[in-house]
């Protein structure tokens, strides 16, 4: 789809740029836009938090400076923004939906696309059954999900039509990638320091291997969303001993060195959508360990591509780390296949060819099916 054979815009609205799954997609999603022709923006409402530099054109940023829930003063900054711009389609990235929702108000002809990147788990339904979206969300077009559950969740929740909520699958952006040969086995575990990112049950895991006397390496990397978390971690690492074993990074814009210099991938999560961490393990072509939470069954092919076990069992996740540090060979084939797998299943046309379908359910007069 170019701009020459359509007059469609898009604008994006996300709370921040921080290091996160749901901001890398708006990124990737920012740069397809660029490359497949269409017209867009990236409304940023809070802060950029560091990953800015990966958007491809800067002029299509744009920073709200929100404060609060009810800053009207960036409200009408918003607004501004649409009507210079005169976006068809609102595409709002997790809690963007409640100012996206006021936006109609003001703006009724735009249509909104929900994305909700949020992994669904009992926990997640207790402490936050989002019961507003009961009444909220016939303002919403369409709802457009980063895992299977969450559709599942919302189609049950009856909050719009079920034809209008799909899962569509996240997909990587693809960087080039040159490999370290490390003569000390490192494991990375990209993701942002909260307790449902598993960071306590990696140390646990990472303890029981080092009292067998295992020689290796863990590197964790991700923004302290929760610094009494990231606290807690420190203290454990070096309650057990692991200062000199597990390396505990913050944020890095430019994850491909990251990459580069890592053996395998990890994923602890208690919960999860689709995990972009995961992806970009496998563009790298990095063997995988991951809890079986979400999408990632799915992704790593039943165990097919990569190893599952279940979460919150750091015994289990230590036999499996035990076992691809002690076989590098099939640690790099498994890597290999899963490389092949991600590239061929997860490309941006995986989630682009049923979003143009969306888009032309929404917006049939700029968008006429074929």
């Amino acid at each position: 789809m170019t701009e020459s054979k359509t007059k469609v815009r898009i604008a994006q609205l996300i709370d921040s740029l921080d290091p996160g799954g749901a901001e890398r997609m708006a990124i990737n999603l920012a740069n397809e836009f660029s490359e497949r022709g269409i017209d867009h923006r990236l409304w940023i409402s809070r802060h950029d938090g560091g990953l800015s530099p990966l958007v491809y054109e800067k002029h299509r940023l744009h920073f709200l400076n929100k404060k609060s829930t009810f800053d009207w003063r960036a409200f009408q900054n918003l607004l501004i923004q649409v009507d210079s711009f005169r976006p068809d389609l609102i595409h709002a990235h997790g809690t963007s939906v409640y100012w996206s929702i006021a936006l109609k108000w003001f703006r009724p002809t735009l249509k909104l696309i929900w994305h909700d990147h949020l992994g669904i788990s009992n926990e997640v339904i207790t402490s936050n059954p989002r019961r507003e979206l009961d009444w909220l969300a016939r303002w919403i077009d369409f709802i457009v999900t980063a895992n299977q559950s969450t559709e599942e969740y919302w189609k049950t929740r009856e909050i719009i039509t079920k034809e209008k909520i799909q899962y569509l699958p996240n997909f990587p952006h693809l960087f080039p990638i040159d490999k370290k040969e490390n003569q000390t086995f490192t494991f990375l575990h990209l993701a942002n320091y909260r307790p449902e990112k598993g960071q306590l049950l990696l140390l646990e895991a990472a303890g029981l291997m080092v009292k067998k006397g295992l020689v290796f390496k863990l590197r964790m990397v991700g923004k302290a969303v929760d610094h009494n978390w990231k606290t807690k971690i420190l203290q454990v690492r070096s309650d057990l001993g692991l200062d000199s074993i597990v390396q505990l990074d913050g944020e890095v814009q430019d994850i491909a060195p990251v990459l580069a210099d890592a053996n395998a991938g990890l994923v602890a999560s208690d919960r999860e959508g689709l995990p972009v961490a995961i992806l970009e393990y496998g563009l790298a072509s990095l063997p995988v360990i991951s809890t079986a939470v979400g999408q990632c069954p799915q992704v790593l092919g039943f165990g097919q591509f990569g190893v599952l076990v279940p979460p919150g069992n750091p015994d289990l996740f230590a036999i499996e780390m035990e076992k691809m540090l002690s076989n590098r060979n099939k640690s790099s084939e498994l890597g290999n296949l899963f490389q092949d797998h991600v590239k061929s299943h997860y490309g941006s046309d995986h989630f682009f060819s049923p979003y143009l379908s969306i888009l032309k359910l929404l917006l049939p007069t700029q968008l006429p099916s074929d």
